[in-house]
């Protein structure tokens, strides 16, 4: 790395809110890849930092999961007060194989409008909230393959860093968008119309089996809303962001969601997308 840009941009800050460890992992691996061996990490998955304040001398890499095609609500609730302070950001979202929609560019306004530069940008794939071996949806991702290319974006970022427009920002709007079969999307979207005319109603939150629950109460530490009373073990569904911790983190099986949406997520959305990028 250049010298001079290697004295300017002293850490690499990893931010993340990531409640089933896909958006920590592609977002870490990533720091792997910027040749800056100062590298912390900043995760508000279980709780906001009430003074977040980076420098110019920072390279932060943001790394949210999209929820519905927006970056998880709470997650921007929590680093509403962040400052950048002129700091170089990398802005990345993680996607359940559907689509991201208009979350990065949510992303990348809501840092620029906090003084940070976005420099890159990450579109990747990360397994689906709602998968299960019935219903997969993306399963396994980030997989060997999607974090090689996330520590080569990594090594691609550290080369901006290196040259002359290293904090040239980017147009997140540029990004390659993922492949959709339009007969596969028009499917997708005549059934939920067809839903909502015939009323269905959708679960507000996961269900507990309590014949297979233990009591461990696993669910209660992974739950990044405190959502799931720890006496009662019962979901506070107006808590609760879906984002299926409790689900996934249960050994026992005793937690599911039973949406629709699986099903029509994993039929629909089976042909794995790609990771894309943005310098």
């Amino acid at each position: 790395m250049n010298s001079t840009i290697a004295s300017k941009i002293n850490s690499v800050k990893v931010l993340t809110f990531s409640p089933t460890g896909t958006s920590r992992k592609i977002a870490e691996t990533i720091a792997q890849g910027v040749d800056i061996n100062n590298v912390s990490l900043i995760d508000i998955t279980r709780e906001e930092e009430p003074e977040l304040t980076f420098s110019d001398e920072d390279l932060v890499i943001v790394a949210m999961p999209v929820y519905g095609g927006h970056v998880a609500p709470v997650a921007l609730k929590r680093i509403q007060n962040a400052k950048g302070c002129g700091a170089l950001a990398v802005a990345v979202v993680v996607y359940g194989n559907r689509h991201y929609e208009n979350a990065l560019n949510e992303l990348a306004a809501f840092l620029d409008d906090r003084n940070f530069c976005v420099i890159a940008a990450g579109t990747f794939i990360g397994e689906h909230s709602y998968s299960t071996p019935e219903t997969p949806i993306a399963v396994g991702r980030p997989n060997d393959s999607d974090l090689l290319f996330a520590k080569a974006f990594g090594k691609k970022i550290s080369n901006k860093l290196s040259s002359k427009e290293f904090d040239k920002p980017v147009e997140t709007e540029l990004i390659e968008q993922p492949f959709q079969d339009t007969n596969v999307m028009n499917k997708f979207k005549s059934t939920i119309q067809e839903w909502m005319k015939k009323g269905v109603q959708m679960p507000k939150c996961p269900s507990l089996d309590i014949s297979l629950c233990q009591d461990c109460k696993m669910c209660v530490k992974l739950c990044p809303t405190n959502a799931i009373d720890p006496l009662t073990l019962d979901t506070d569904s107006e808590k609760c962001i879906k984002c299926c911790a409790c689900v996934k983190g249960c050994v026992f099986h005793a937690r599911f969601m039973p949406t629709p949406f699986a099903p029509l997520i994993s039929e629909n959305f089976s042909i794995q997308k790609e990771n894309k990028i943005l310098l």
